[in-house]
């Protein structure tokens, strides 16, 4: 899994909505069931352990979704939970859906969560499975800077290789316990 992070001093990402496009944090968990394929006890759960959702329309038209954790996390595939500090966000269970891929809507709800969790999020994280090159490419796009890769030790433990910023490769360690 490759790990991406942006920071405030960074700057604002210069990416801008595309035409026709919104994004709100919606209050109808009915919907955000439907799109995701999820229980809405699950919804509601996600929003009790503090996570954001944020969706993307396109002429009204929902075309994109993804959550924001702004206190605890639990990435399953990598057998990870850990807490956020204050400051903190990590960006978790994105789609786009399949009628509005190739069209950019994802690096731009991505710019667009920066823009409103910062301030007061000063670093926000992301992962993304190596071989998904559209979700990469658009983490990129968005202001994202790569920061390392996650695998498995022989141990079956969690582990982190820098890829060129060590400190904040040494942050993430930290952040990931």
């Amino acid at each position: 899994m490759a790990l991406a992070t942006w920071w405030y001093e960074d700057g604002q990402p210069e990416l801008d909505l595309l035409e026709g496009m919104t994004v709100v944090t919606p209050t109808d968990d009915d919907i955000l069931a439907s799109l995701a394929q999820l229980p809405i006890e699950e919804v509601a759960r996600r929003r009790e352990l503090g996570h954001r959702p944020y969706l993307a329309s396109i002429r009204g038209e929902p075309a994109a979704y993804g959550w924001v954790a702004t206190r605890t996390c639990d990435i399953g595939e990598l057998d990870l939970a850990f807490q956020l500090p204050a400051g903190n966000r990590y960006l978790w269970d994105f789609a786009t859906l399949p009628q509005f891929r190739g069209r950019g809507v994802y690096p731009c709800l991505l710019a667009e969560i920066i823009r409103r969790e910062s301030p007061p999020a000063t670093r926000l994280w992301i992962i993304h499975a190596p071989e998904n090159l559209p979700s990469a490419a658009g983490i990129n796009r968005a202001g994202f800077t790569p920061v390392a890769e996650l695998s498995f030790d022989e141990f079956s433990n969690t582990a982190l290789a820098p890829a060129t910023d060590t400190d904040r490769a040494d942050v993430a360690a930290d952040l990931l316990n």
